[in-house]
């Protein structure tokens, strides 16, 4: 735990070059995401920039107020870097879970359609907690600026 208080930045780091190898290796490859009556559809090259622009913001915040020795909270940051990591380490294994429907049985098709339903409410569950975890990163540095150095 104190690695994440010393060096969250390192964490965060380390993700975005799996971000930017995944996206890279995959560029031809695309993501789709069905809302409804929308489907969104983006390369895994655009997602694994725009995720690595969005922490690496991250990273630079933690770094620059630790090593200008700004007091941040300590459970608010410990809690907004398990979520933040662990929210899209869940997203990729409920990804893997989602079952393809084969033509042919209407009993197994009706299962799969059950499953992958409740599937992504749990994905969009986890985007939902890194959204709104969000808030409390910004409530962290906002609380460390206010109070200023130790």
């Amino acid at each position: 735990m104190t690695y994440i208080l010393n060096k969250p930045y390192f964490l965060f780091l380390a993700l975005i070059i799996v971000f930017l190898i995944v996206g890279f290796l995959n560029a031809k490859e695309i993501l789709g995401i069905n809302i409804h009556d929308t489907y969104y559809v983006i390369s895994y090259r655009d997602l694994g920039i725009i995720l690595s622009f969005i922490y690496s913001f991250l990273a630079i915040v933690y770094f620059l107020l630790i090593q200008f020795n700004f007091r941040l909270i300590k459970w608010m940051t410990i809690t907004h870097v398990v979520i933040s990591i662990g929210g899209l380490l869940l997203i990729l294994g409920f990804y893997k879970l989602i079952r393809e429907t084969q033509p042919g049985d209407f009993e197994s098709l009706i299962k799969n359609i059950d499953f992958n339903a409740k599937i992504t409410i749990a994905i969009f569950s986890s985007v939902f907690a890194i959204i709104i975890i969000q808030i409390l990163f910004f409530v962290n540095v906002i609380q460390a600026l206010i109070k200023g150095k130790i």
